[in-house]
């Protein structure tokens, strides 16, 4: 049967208050934390306030050296005051971007295969690396991974019991995760090889799609927490071992950092109010475009302390080491945030940057400014890495016709072979 579309729009209607009170936050609440942001830079040195937060293991987000310096939360992006076309926004982000090498990764994946007696899954990621060349040179690949029985299932049933195992579909999303950690890897490892041969005056960039702070994986069990944890330790470790900037690039997003340090600090006065996202307060303190936020340190939960691996033999631990800054780039009202290792705020760049971390934002904004708000890099990988439905069944028509060649048992159950016969 159809959408009963009168039932949802009954629903939607039944709902509206919760709805908007979910969308719409105080503007007068909104109001008072803007003030308190444009004071901040008053209220203390970066070494005060970080004293003051040192009582809490979490207080979100805290200043770095750097704040000393500045009197705004805020960087004006004054070169686009003058723009007045998009095309005026690509002939300043191709200048920029000339022979500055970016390079982005991206997964996707087919769940289990519950339709067949035997549960097999497949996680793709894909890579492209664009030179910025006036040439055009665009290096792209994928690389695809089967995952059997024992990947996509795990034991349940009474403890001890070991005989019966389940499909778990979240291990799917793991594999696709680690997958596309270690491509990422083998990628940034090419990138150094390649920078340090040529010599080259523009260091390369790694984008990464997703957050450095995967707070996402706290829910889960243990054993799974720790296998992202690892995986993204590893990407950090690569990225620092070869000197090479790698930046979680998350588009839209709802962290809290600024606000909960803000609470914390003016307790008094915001103690019994509630906590907004960041970029809901930020967005109307800045221009419409390119703005970007000052560097802080991520200290948002124990996600950031379980940050650590061992790379060509050496350790790295990243607990106080993963920062962040919100960017603005339309369209849209909200703002995306990149979260980077702090050794880019201490590590020299080429003429005209004041460090590694001012270089790799500048070249992200162009690369956003050329995919329309969001880096083209990006949408090129996302675009290479996909598996839609069509994939999907091809799979399983691959998978059918591998067990007939090679007389391997593999049948379709009852229900799914009832829903196939019934939509075709």
């Amino acid at each position: 049967m159809p959408l009963d579309k009168a039932g949802v729009a009954a629903a939607l209607d039944d709902n509206i208050d919760a709805i908007r009170t979910y969308v719409e936050d105080d503007d007068d609440l909104v109001e008072r934390y803007q003030e308190v942001f444009r004071n901040l830079p008053t209220m203390g040195t970066a070494e005060e306030l970080r004293s003051e937060l040192s009582q809490y293991s979490y207080p979100g987000a805290v200043p770095v050296d750097g704040f000393d310096s500045c009197d705004s939360l805020i960087n004006h992006h004054a070169q686009s005051d003058a723009w007045e076309s998009h095309e005026a926004v690509n002939d300043w982000a191709r200048e920029l971007l000339m022979d500055v090498p970016m390079l982005a990764a991206d997964g996707s994946e087919i769940p289990p295969t519950t339709q067949f007696n035997v549960p097999l899954a497949y996680v793709q990621a894909a890579w492209c690396l664009n030179h910025h060349k006036p040439e055009g040179k665009l290096e792209r690949a994928r690389d695809g991974k089967l995952l059997g029985p024992t990947d996509v299932t795990r034991t349940g049933g009474e403890e001890g019991d070991e005989e019966y195992r389940f499909v778990d579909s979240s291990l799917v999303g793991l594999h696709r995760y680690e997958h596309e950690a270690a491509v990422l890897v083998e990628q940034i490892e090419e990138l150094a090889a390649d920078y340090k041969s040529n010599e080259s005056d523009h260091p390369p960039i790694v984008l990464y799609d997703g957050p450095l702070v995967v707070s996402f994986a706290n829910p889960k069990r243990p054993a799974v927490r720790t296998r992202y944890l690892e995986a993204v330790s590893r990407i950090l470790a690569a990225s620092q071992h070869h000197e090479i900037p790698v930046v979680g690039y998350v588009a839209g997003t709802n962290a809290v950092e600024l606000s909960k340090m803000t609470r914390l600090l003016l307790q008094e006065d915001f103690g019994g109010d509630r906590t907004i996202p960041d970029a809901r307060v930020l967005t109307g303190m800045m221009s419409p475009w390119g703005d970007s936020t000052i560097p802080f340190l991520c200290r948002r939960d124990g996600s950031v302390d379980a940050l650590e691996a061992s790379y060509k033999g050496q350790k790295y631990r990243f607990a106080d080491e993963i920062h962040f800054s919100y960017l603005k780039v339309p369209p849209g009202a909200g703002l995306d945030r990149l979260e980077f290792p702090g050794w880019l705020l201490d590590t020299t760049a080429p003429d005209g940057y004041e460090n590694l971390y001012e270089y790799t934002l500048a070249m992200i904004r162009a690369e956003a400014g050329v995919g329309r708000g969001y880096p083209e890099i990006l949408q090129q990988a996302d675009t290479d890495a996909v598996l839609n439905h069509q994939d999907r069944e091809q799979f399983l028509r691959l998978l059918q016709s591998w067990g007939e060649r090679n007389d391997v048992p593999i049948e379709w159950n009852a229900k799914a072979l009832s829903k196939e016969l019934r939509r075709r």
